[in-house]
């Protein structure tokens, strides 16, 4: 076979291997109509458990913003996952009567920084995955919730992968604090006090503030980046998809 020929050949093999890769690069999803790579970890898994487990499945949904992102519109967010929960058997709580509780506080939301990599683990570093665990506390009991950071982190892409890929103002990330808590019976006991020929008196006794008896936290990271994009465009794609991410925490 001819040089010619077998040059010809390798760069048919190299172009035909390199469509078939496209779709991915370092573990990022490639959205092949726009170019942007989309990537998502946690240093966790999602709450593992059913709502008929629950006597008292009714579902307090908290959001907060630390972020400064006032971009943040956390009213229709907290609209769009309560009926993602109502549409897995959870029940909406006036505020008072809940059994359960799930908090989800924006941590950061911002254009890439490379301090960030050293703020949380479970983005990755330069050369790949960092290895995290730790960060995620999950537990066990009768109501059947597996969970947390022992296993490491969850699948997705390091960010550190392709932080040399785009430039930075191409580069958005939106971090979640999301945590589940299970409230303690808040029955309170109470003591009867009867004397003869006197009305009952009942005293109900002190116990303080109540309590979660199980709780899991959870960091999960939405993030992005695209050439020829803007800031504002690519930051509102991220928070639409850690969304998304959000309803699949429990």
């Amino acid at each position: 076979m001819s040089m010619e020929r077998r040059l010809f050949l390798a760069a048919g093999l190299a172009a035909v291997v390199g469509g078939c890769t496209r779709n991915t690069r370092d573990g990022m999803v490639l959205d092949p109509a726009t170019g942007r790579m989309y990537g998502m970890r946690s240093d966790g898994v999602p709450v593992f458990t059913d709502s008929s487990l629950f006597p008292n499945r009714r579902l307090k949904l908290s959001m907060r913003n630390m972020s400064g992102d006032a971009v943040w519109d956390l009213e229709p967010t907290r609209e769009r996952l309560h009926q993602v929960f109502l549409d897995k058997g959870y029940q909406r709580s006036d505020g008072t009567d809940f059994g359960l509780k799930v908090d989800l506080n924006v941590l950061r939301s911002q254009q890439f920084d490379s301090s960030m990599l050293n703020d949380y683990a479970l983005l990755g570093g330069a050369a790949g995955v960092v290895p995290g665990g730790g960060v995620g506390a999950g537990v066990a009991g009768p109501a059947g919730i597996v969970g947390g950071g022992a296993a490491g982190m969850a699948a997705g892409a390091s960010l550190g992968a392709i932080a040399g890929y785009f430039t930075v103002d191409s580069i958005y990330v939106v971090i979640t604090e999301a945590v589940f808590g299970v409230r303690r019976d808040s029955t309170r006991p109470r003591r009867v006090v009867t004397f003869e020929g006197s009305p009952r008196i009942e005293e109900w006794e002190e116990r303080g503030y109540d309590a979660f008896r199980k709780v899991q936290r959870v960091l999960i990271a939405n993030y992005g980046g695209g050439r020829g994009v803007a800031q504002k465009e690519i930051a509102a794609d991220i928070r639409e998809r850690q969304i998304r991410s959000l309803s699949g925490f429990l």
